[in-house]
């Protein structure tokens, strides 16, 4: 791994001399010449190491230690000082800065220095490294399923965590295609490094090259004067997820193959190469290779990101983990709520193998949620689920449910939706947000059935 120092310093002779010493050594050194642009730097790109001048030009040493620690407060910082300003440099160390040096100093003396604390460095990260695995392995030992379905994925996952190849994740909505490309990349040798999604479907056409590559100062109107650090940039040594990738523009397309091939780029208005080492996961809601003969996905980009294809099958074709997501959901929900609902009957539990569920896992979330807010009785039942359907077989052999009840009339029906609704918007203090999510509606369509459903 080479090591990323920042050297702010306003005397060019000093940046050049440390330049030299430490690129022999193998470390990536980038400078600025002010404290303003030492701070704009840091905005775009992560430093291992900052070595900070004390006297500076229109912003002193401190001022900028102290943005710095206020932005970054684990930042390892070393106060490059004058004999004359030694007091000053404690002072420094007083507010955070990791270690001083004194000017002149002599090529070992820099290096002791910076290696000194780049093993510091090295531990906290091994210290976080192990923390997050910890995290990761409660977050994923939750990855739910016996099914021979969704085993066969699982040991796709492992097999293609231990590579680099690019990795194109296909499944309906709901499926779970985020989790498994977090837990690829929680297999895979980068796992301590950042994950990084962004679905592209949920970004404006004429943003997404913004979003994904970030933007110099003034790039177009309404750039922000320190510029911006896309999604690409922040994957760096780790892994980016892209889904609905379908949905990226013509233009971002051509620019993320340069990526792929060559991991490089230009963010927008800018006219420096930014290099970038990471792992790409792409995923679609559909076949992507229709999109490629329709036109509107590139044939090259296509074949980048296919080198290995995992298939996401929906919940109505593993039928044997609905029952245990079901239980591994309601034990989260009992936790979250305060509640302690015991299980499902076993006609409740009929319910949920039988039903098509057309949202996948998502849905069979939502709706244990719901009832585990609901549910007034020790077991959940069949009539709690609200989940009862008729299948019909459509001309293409596609199969619909219909969620109805034959038994209630269409007052009945008002009447205990009204009822429904109030019961949610009470247990969800009234959050009208919330209690649509719950119910799996929009916010406009939760509106419309209060006023409709509360009239005599």
């Amino acid at each position: 791994m080479q090591w990323k120092i920042l050297v702010v310093d306003d005397d060019i002779s000093i940046t050049r001399s440390i330049r030299r010493i430490l690129e022999v050594d193998g470390y990536k050194i980038s400078t600025a010449d002010s404290g303003e642009r030492g701070l704009q730097a840091i905005e775009k790109s992560h430093f291992d190491l900052i070595l900070l001048d004390l006297r500076l030009g229109s912003m002193d040493g401190l001022e900028v230690l102290k943005q710095v620690k206020e932005k970054l407060p684990d930042q390892l910082v070393i106060m490059v000082t004058g004999f004359a300003n030694v007091s000053s440099a404690v002072e420094a160390m007083k507010r955070g800065a990791y270690d001083y040096i004194q000017k002149p100093f002599s090529a070992d003396e820099l290096k002791l220095a910076v290696e000194k604390a780049l093993q510091t460095v090295a531990l906290q990260k091994e210290v976080e490294e192990l923390r997050q695995r910890q995290m990761n392995k409660n977050k994923f030992d939750k990855i739910i399923g016996s099914s021979s379905e969704i085993k066969k994925v699982l040991s796709l996952v492992r097999t293609f965590a231990q590579t680099d190849i690019t990795v194109l994740v296909e499944g309906e909505s709901g499926t779970g295609k985020e989790l498994v490309a977090e837990y690829l990349h929680y297999l895979s040798p980068r796992y301590a490094k950042p994950f990084i999604a962004l679905n592209c479907g949920a970004v404006a056409r004429n943003l997404i090259e913004s979003e994904l590559f970030g933007y110099e100062r003034g790039a177009f109107t309404g750039a922000d004067r320190t510029g911006h650090v896309g999604f690409i940039e922040r994957s760096d040594g780790g892994t980016l997820f892209l889904d609905e990738v379908a949905e990226l523009s013509e233009e971002a397309q051509v620019k993320f193959l340069r990526v792929l091939e060559r991991g490089e780029f230009y963010r927008v208005g800018g006219t420096k190469l930014v290099n970038v080492d990471l792992r790409v996961i792409a995923a679609s809601n559909s076949q992507l290779d229709k999109a490629v003969e329709e036109g509107r996905f590139r044939n090259d980009l296509y074949y980048r990101l296919n080198v290995a294809h995992i298939v996401l099958p929906p919940l109505r074709e593993r039928k044997t983990d609905v029952a245990p997501l079901a239980k591994s959901f309601l034990d989260k929900f009992n936790k979250k709520f305060g509640r302690q609902i015991q299980g499902f009957t076993p006609e409740a539990e009929k319910a949920l193998s039988a039903y098509h569920w057309p949202g996948n896992v998502r849905e069979l979330r939502n709706v244990i949620e719901r009832v585990a807010l609901l549910c007034n009785s020790p077991q959940i039942q069949a009539h709690d689920l609200s989940i009862a359907e008729i299948p019909m077989e459509t001309e293409d052999g596609l199969c619909i449910s219909l969620q109805i009840n034959l038994n209630e009339t269409t007052n009945a029906i008002r009447d205990a939706n009204y009822q429904l609704i109030q019961k949610i918007l009470e247990v969800t203090s009234g959050n009208k947000t919330r209690a649509a999510r719950l119910l799996g509606i929009p916010r406009g369509t939760l509106r419309y059935h209060l006023a409709r459903d509360s009239q005599p």
